[in-house]
């Protein structure tokens, strides 16, 4: 009985709370409604004493009495109790939302079922009226630009769409705690390891073995911090001047429309774009940035979006209203705008089907953020020079310890981990990662004064690597904007073709017909002027009013103001042309007509010849076609311009019509004055560039979403191709010059590249045939472009580099080993996915950076070269002590050799002038190793022997060396270490001489030093700091007691001086010998 009165309780009180509840949430979800219902409903809310009691007309015709009711709700309100404790998301009550473990993915499913985003994924094939329906919004009936009072979200379903979908934001790509990068910079890699191995080696000796050599350890764990610290704070500077090019750019309000849910006030309210929601309503004019995924509900004829950043498209896109059919892309659809893209003409409303992550710019973000980078070629070179050096340094260590335990000379246990240590040390070059690093940070420098921001420092190097230059075209290879840059008239009974371009216009202008047209391209335009004082709308209208404004002077305004506009008919997708009515006197009005070609010339009957009219014959208009053959052909967009005069009409003439069908004046009876050609022309210094890269042995391919038509125009006049050699190609290799989206799509494979066992034959053969003869490739999506970076890598065996401005760039952007971003016109992904950042968006400057970078990578060559001289004379000591011979070189000596002498110099050679013009010489190939057999030849197999020869004559030439050899160390006196420890210093200081020759000779490759002059003033200055740090260590005291050496006569001196000129006089004759005819550098 007590539970049956808890029940009979808990359902009076679920009850009583939830009629109120289930009244007032089907009263204020609108979107499940229709709006002829939605007054009813709310007025269900009021008191109606004609109606029965809830409870009777609840149990009427049910079979039960109230109290068995209340019982079955009590039930239900337990059942309520219990699933709120289970944390499921009901009735999207505030209670659950506040929940510290709300599930929104639990919460969608449930407002809006299991399969919403496939839903969404065919928003552009669903009435308006049927998507409002599945977000649970409300589009009212629209009528023109009038709207119902029921339109948009209610106040409490923003709320509880912010719940479930988040802010309208992307999700920042994961960046890593600046400190964890700085302790991966000092501790990872196999190259730090070893290093690191090194101090621990050396602590042991110290501390385990009683050793007093301290010195080392913490010198070199200093450079090893000192490098890695230096090559963390040059990226995070990178870093910081992205984030401040990021906050530069602000984010404008939008207008959305909502109502209060209760009185249905519809307001339209000033949003951040980060608080949209699906289901919102918003409002967009011309010049504004689309901030989410929009469904179009309504939209001015004529009305155009940017799609450039998504889609590579040069030209505005026009957008409808019409459901589109449910088999086309979304990408494809005209009544839907995407998040990142821009209104330029027109206005329009929509609802708000995806946001933040959900849009497809968030997608491609997302993609971004979970891809591998592809390893620079920096990266993989220098993992193999440090396979090499461990190898050797290893196998010196171990063959050292081997000789030391078959000595028949007795050790001990200390000695011998300290002869194989210090030959395992003296071949690991201690100063190659600040030398690089710093290297590498003088080059990024360079760069940023060349406008161009190094993100990853290593991408200098590779840049200089690169054979293959994938470009996007829209806002890279192209300005980004429409030019007017031709002019068709009739003249003299002929058809004229002039440029009208800033450059190429030429004024006074010699054509009536070209003035006519001009006046006629001021008054039939849509362009507005802003309070700065800069030309705002549509591309093409802004483009065309600079063209007549150049031909008409200064007196556009005036002239604008003569002949006011009266009347217009606005373009639409079905007439494609835009009619402007202009009085020009009492009774006598101009009527101007712009549009597509086609459509313009079936208007016409005439023709304007200078001040004459003529008819337009049939061969007449035959001409006109071919002039806008030859335009269209050439890339460019064509409009067509006429007029005609209407005479004796009253001044307050009515007019109507939308057309010749219902115009209540004549509409057949235009004079053509002809064509104005439009384009999105190359920027400046473009065409020089891919010329230049063409010498230097890289190859340029245009990459676009733009038609194929446009993008071969513009690739012929940029030099990307050329018509005459394309002739003459075979043909397969012909019919793969121009790739289309279309032809590739059937070759795409599944994977992220082409060496899975998925891949085909036919796959494989169509790549491999494209990568060898394409130069275009263009209708491509996002993903085609990574696919073909994936297949200059591949198949191609290239080194490939990337550059864009768009989201549709960044996947390509992010695989290529480099990629190169916009500064200026760069979308915020596509400069996130980029190592290098072109700040003033100049293509240009891509080849001097490309320059810099073979001149960093020669220069790296020639820098370990030189470090690696001195691993011979280093390492030998070591084994001569087998034979008898005195200690020659100690552990800290070797490292006073490489930190205090080599690493200053080898610093050095990144400020050294390149030999010749290395953009006139091929990329260094792939199989070629930035420290290959030859280098390593020169090294250790040529000047460290000569070097070592050197050392050793120096060394055996101290006054009484030769006699210690026959004498057991143990068994020194006084005097005989010290003489030890001037044959030290004598070693040391012929190989600080060596290295000083090294220096000079590696300085180029196979030029004359004569030639080519001494080396740059920073190398000269770090020659004096060795010389003078090295006479130091030899006659300063307190550097004598921590090097172990000791004062030296002049004579060993003078020795190593005059041997180091005989070895630069030896290099001189080695270089004349392999130098080719001209003095031109070989190698």
């Amino acid at each position: 009985m007590p539970g049956r009165f808890l029940m009979l309780a808990l359902g009076a009180a679920m009850a009583d709370r939830t009629m109120v509840e289930l009244r007032a949430s089907r009263a204020l979800r609108v979107a499940e409604v229709d709006q002829a219902m939605l007054k009813p409903r709310l007025n269900g809310l009021q008191p109606d004493p004609t109606k029965k009691p809830w409870l009777e007309a609840l149990t009427e015709g049910s079979g039960l009495d109230g109290i068995r009711m209340v019982e079955i709700l009590g039930l239900v309100a337990v059942a309520l109790i219990v699933s709120r404790q289970a944390k499921f998301p009901l009735c999207g009550r505030k209670a659950e939302k506040e929940q510290s473990t709300f599930d929104p993915v639990a919460a969608r499913e449930y407002r809006f079922g299991p399969s919403l985003m496939q839903k969404l994924e065919g928003s552009h094939a669903m009435t308006s009226e049927e998507l409002a329906n599945v977000l649970h919004t409300h589009v009212g009936e629209m009528t023109g630009p009038t709207r119902q009072p029921s339109l948009g979200l209610s106040d409490r379903q923003v709320e509880e769409h912010k719940q479930i979908f988040g802010k309208n934001a992307l999700t920042p790509a994961k960046k890593e705690n600046p400190i964890w990068l700085l302790v991966k910079q000092v501790f990872g890699g196999l190259f730090n390891i070893m290093l690191w191995i090194c101090v621990v080696c050396e602590l042991v000796l110290a501390v385990i073995f009683d050793g007093d050599d301290m010195l080392t350890p913490v010198i070199l764990s200093m450079v090893i911090v000192a490098s890695g610290t230096l090559q963390w704070w040059t990226e995070l500077q990178a870093e910081s001047m992205m984030q401040s090019l990021q906050a530069m750019q602000s984010t404008e309000k939008v207008c959305c429309l909502r109502h209060d849910g209760v009185a249905l006030a519809v307001t339209e309210e000033w949003v951040e774009p980060a608080d949209l929601v699906p289901g919102d309503i918003i409002q967009l004019e011309a010049g504004e940035k689309v901030p989410a995924d929009l469904r179009i509900i309504f939209c001015t004829d004529g009305a155009e979006v940017d799609n450039a950043a998504l889609t590579g498209e040069s030209l505005p896109e026009p957008r409808s209203t019409t459901p589109e059919g449910p088999t086309l892309a979304i990408m494809e659809a005209r009544n839907v705008c995407f998040f990142g893209t821009t209104v330029v003409k027109g206005r329009m409303q929509g609802i708000v089907f995806r946001t933040g992550d959900h849009t497809f710019l968030g997608q491609i973000a997302a993609k971004m953020t979970t891809a591998t980078r592809t390893r620079s070629s920096l990266e993989v070179q220098i993992e193999h020079f440090v396979h090499i050096i461990a190898f050797v340094a290893l196998a010196v260590g171990l063959l050292s310890l081997v000789a030391n335990v078959m000595s028949p000379v007795h050790r001990g246990i200390d000695k011998i981990l300290g002869n194989a240590a210090t030959a395992f040390f003296a071949q690991v070059p201690e100063g190659l990662l600040p030398t690089v690093t710093i290297s590498l940070m003088i080059a990024s420098r360079r760069m940023v004064k060349q406008k161009v921001l190094v993100r990853k420092i290593d991408a200098i190097e590779t840049l200089g690597c690169v054979n293959v230059l994938c470009s996007d075209k829209t806002g890279t290879l192209t300005a980004g904007c429409m030019t007017a840059t031709d002019i068709v008239t009739l003249c003299d009974n002929e058809i004229h073709m002039c440029r009208c371009t800033a450059d190429e216009w030429q004024t006074p202008v010699a054509s009536a017909t070209v003035l006519h047209l001009a006046q006629c391209g001021l008054l039939n335009n849509t362009c507005r002027v802003n309070p700065e004082g800069q030309l705002t709308g549509n591309p093409t209208e802004v483009a065309i009013l600079e063209a007549c404004c150049r031909v008409m002077g200064d007196d556009r305004q005036e002239y604008q103001e003569q002949n006011p506009r009266v009347f217009e008919i606005p373009f639409n997708s079905e007439s494609k042309w835009m009619l402007t009515v202009h009085s020009v006197s009492p009774g006598v009005f101009r009527l101007i007509l712009k549009g597509a070609p086609e459509r313009v010339l079936a208007l016409c009957k005439h023709a304007a010849d200078q001040a004459d009219i003529c008819d337009l014959t049939d061969q007449r208009r035959g001409e006109i076609n071919t002039a806008l053959y030859r335009l269209m052909s050439g890339g460019r967009r064509v409009l067509c311009f006429a007029e005609m005069y209407l005479r004796d009409m009253p001044d307050d003439f009515d007019w109507k019509g939308t057309g010749p069908q219902d115009a209540n004046f004549p509409m057949d009876g235009f004079a053509w004055l002809g064509l104005v050609g439009l384009e999105d022309p190359p920027k400046e210094g473009v065409k020089e560039a891919v010329a230049t890269l063409d010498i230097a042995g890289c190859k340029t391919v245009m990459v676009t979403g733009d038609h194929p038509t446009t993008a071969q125009a513009i690739a012929e006049r940029i030099g990307v191709l050329d018509s005459v050699e394309m002739e003459a190609l075979p043909k397969e290799a012909r019919d793969h010059t121009v790739i289309t989206g279309a032809m590739l799509a059937e070759y795409v494979p599944e994977g992220d590249g082409f060496e899975g066992p998925e891949v085909t034959q036919e796959q494989l053969k169509f790549w491999r045939t494209a990568v060898q003869h394409a130069r275009v490739f263009a209708r491509v999506s996002p993903m085609h472009k990574r696919v073909i970076v994936r297949a200059y890598q591949q198949l191609g065996g290239a080194i490939c580099a990337m550059t864009g401005d768009g989201v549709n760039d960044a996947p390509a952007l992010k695989a290529a080993e480099v990629g190169v971003a916009m500064g200026i016109r760069g979308t915020e992904v596509a400069k996130e996915a980029a190592d290098i950042v072109l700040l003033d968006d100049k293509f240009s400057a891509i080849v001097s950076a490309m320059g810099q970078g073979r001149l960093c990578s020669e220069n790296l060559k020639k820098s370990i070269m030189y470090t690696l001289c001195s691993k011979i004379p280093q390492v030998m000591p070591t084994f001569a002590e087998l034979l008898g011979v005195p200690t020659a070189l100690t552990v800290a000596q070797v490292l006073l050799v490489d930190i205090g002498t080599d690493i200053v110099t080898a610093i050095a050679y990144a400020l050294q002038a390149s030999e010749a013009d290395l953009m006139h010489s091929v990329p260094r190939p792939m199989s070629e190793r930035l420290v290959g057999w030859k280098v390593l030849m020169y090294s250790y197999g040529y000047f460290g022997w000569m070097q070592m020869a050197c050392c050793w004559a120096t060394f055996f030439l101290v006054p009484g060396i030769q006699d210690l050899m026959s004498v057991p160390s143990e068994e020194w006196t006084a005097e005989e270490e010290l003489v030890d420890v001037r044959g030290m210093t004598a070693y040391y200081w012929a190989l600080v001489a060596g290295q000083l020759a090294a220096a000079v000779c590696t300085t180029t490759k196979s030029q004359s030093l004569f030639s080519y002059g001494l080396p740059n003033g920073a190398l000269n200055v770090c020659i004096v700091f060795e010389v003078a740090l090295a006479l130091a260590a030899v006659y300063w005291a307190p550097m004598q007691g921590m090097f172990q050496t000791a004062s030296l006569g002049w004579q060993s001196i003078a020795l190593p001086v005059g041997l180091a000129l005989v070895l630069c006089l030896v290099e001189e004759a080695r270089k004349a010998i392999v130098r080719p005819s001209g003095g031109k550098p070989g190698y």
